[in-house]
């Protein structure tokens, strides 16, 4: 016996044309979607971009003697830093920062708001998102940053440790006034010309030169491509001239600067900063041969005449800022760096 046949569905022809439409069209809907909110999220990465480098270049603006970020210099380089980044309105353009946008949570923070709204520049102007009645929606973004002595210098330190023989107790920055970094010949201490063996580091240009003079000479013009800390960084004391090598090493250093005038101070220079070394300053040298000694700050020196060829080094004793992490101390290094 045949089964019964089965009756004939006229009325759903086209059923799945008309679903596969509203598949396409729900697709359709949610790519227009997209649209709007990738340029939110690229607008968004934009301010903060914006944010971060406004904060970190008002925190530049620092006060060397006491730390404190000076809040006029400091509205001064964010707003300009802000104008050279773009973020969304309908295409990209130059951020606006205003001045009562940057505030100072403590004496040496930076906080910057960078914004896209109504009131400002403009908001960002959506497309899909009209047919909903949104035309246009407000954003910002908010970085702090905060400007430390450095505790912890992690580049570019020179195996020299200047003696502080300044009557006053420190260094001081006066361009009449030069100190020994390295001393020659009959200067010496116990074996000692002011030069430090620096610990293996397997990071930067010098960690595969080996040691030696080699090593001395790669060191001096380059730096040191490890961190360093202020108390629990225990260094040996390198004996010997190494006279050649440490020549050679700076009279490279000073002549890859920009700036190569000799004579001229801290203030008048203009370079690449090739002519800035940093160094460890140490509790004495006063020790005979190869000794441990105690690291107590970090500082800067500005190289005012190409080196001689005898051995010495002499610098004028300045301010600079590194890469690094904050803690104590009375150097003049100093580390700039997001928080927030």
């Amino acid at each position: 016996m045949k089964p019964p046949a089965m009756p004939k569905r006229k009325h759903e022809r086209g059923v799945v044309i008309i679903w596969t439409a509203f598949f396409l069209l729900f697709m359709l809907g949610f790519v227009a979607i997209g649209i709007d909110v990738s340029k939110l999220m690229a607008t968004r990465t934009q301010l903060q971009n914006t944010a971060d480098a406004a904060a970190l270049a008002g925190a530049s603006a620092v006060n060397f003697k006491n730390g404190t970020v000076v809040q006029d210099s400091a509205v001064v380089r964010a707003q300009l830093t802000a104008s050279r980044n773009k973020a969304f309105v309908n295409t990209p353009e130059p951020v606006t920062l205003v001045a009562a946008d940057v505030s100072f949570p403590a004496p040496n923070e930076v906080k910057v708001v960078v914004r896209r709204t109504a009131a400002g520049d403009g908001s960002v102007v959506t497309h899909v998102a009209q047919v909903l009645g949104i035309t246009s929606l407000d954003m910002s973004a908010t970085a702090t940053a905060r400007v430390d002595t450095t505790g912890t210098p992690c580049d570019g330190l020179v195996p020299m440790a200047p003696v502080n023989a300044d009557p006053s107790g420190w260094f001081d920055p006066d361009c009449s006034k030069e100190y020994d970094l390295k001393v020659g010949a009959g200067d010496g201490e116990q074996g000692n010309y002011e030069l430090l063996d620096f610990p293996p580091c397997a990071e930067g240009a010098c960690q595969d030169v080996g040691g030696g003079g080699a090593e001395i000479r790669c060191l001096a013009e380059n730096g040191f491509g490890c961190c360093m800390s202020i108390g629990q960084e225990f260094v040996l004391t390198k004996p010997g001239n190494t006279v050649g090598p440490f020549r050679q090493g700076m009279q490279a250093r000073f002549d890859n600067d920009t700036d190569r005038r000799e004579g001229i101070c801290y203030s008048e220079y203009g370079g690449n900063g090739n002519r800035v070394v940093r160094v460890p300053i140490i509790e004495t040298f006063d020790v005979s041969g190869k000794k441990y000694v105690r690291i107590i700050a970090f500082s800067a020196f500005f190289i005012k005449f190409r080196p001689p060829g005898n051995g010495t080094l002499s610098g004028q004793f300045v301010y600079d800022v590194v890469p690094g992490e904050p803690g104590p101390g009375k150097g003049t290094l100093f580390s700039i760096r997001l928080v927030k």
